[in-house]
């Protein structure tokens, strides 16, 4: 049974380091179906250390980041495969009025996650930052080490071309 007191500083330093620690596996992982799989992974191994030793620190964190994604590209090099994607059972949704706007809000975030993954890691990257790191344009150029007009460029045009997808597919 884990303490109140070790699920609340979990809690904070989750929030302190996910942004950061996200950057880091996000500009180091080249398929984008596997970002969350490894954070999961990253931050399960910290609650553990968390458990037994009590404290953590953010460069320690950075540590596990590092080799959990050298374990990452072991795996994938050994296997030749990529079985990291979890199925959501439909069945588990709380409630039976808000069905079909889950439903269709899981068909619109599956239809912009699949187009993403054939376009360039790149594009995969700034919307990762931008749209659930809620980081600025700025600070995504300074990461991606590009102009800001080169990140605003990526994000419009592939917004765009969702757009003119979407409307065909209607």
């Amino acid at each position: 049974m884990v303490s109140e007191e070790i699920r609340e500083k979990f809690e904070i330093f989750y929030k302190e380091t996910y942004k950061e620690i996200s950057k880091y596996v996000v500009c180091h992982v080249k398929s984008c179906d596997d970002v969350e799989d490894l954070l999961q992974i990253i931050y399960l191994n910290a609650f553990k250390v968390l458990k037994k030793q009590k404290e953590i620190t953010k460069t320690y964190l950075l540590g596990i980041a590092k080799h959990k994604i050298k374990d990452y590209y072991r795996f994938r090099y050994k296997n030749k495969t990529e079985n990291l994607e979890e199925e959501n059972d439909i069945s588990t949704y709380p409630d039976e009025q808000d069905l079909e706007k889950l439903v269709s809000l899981k068909y619109d975030t599956e239809y912009v996650w699949n187009y993403l993954k054939k376009k360039n890691i790149l594009i995969f990257q700034i919307f990762y930052f931008y749209f659930v790191l809620s980081m600025t344009l700025k600070e995504i150029a300074k990461t991606l080490q590009l102009t800001e007009s080169n990140v605003k460029h990526y994000l419009y045009r592939t917004l765009k071309e969702l757009k003119v997808k979407e409307d065909l597919n209607e």
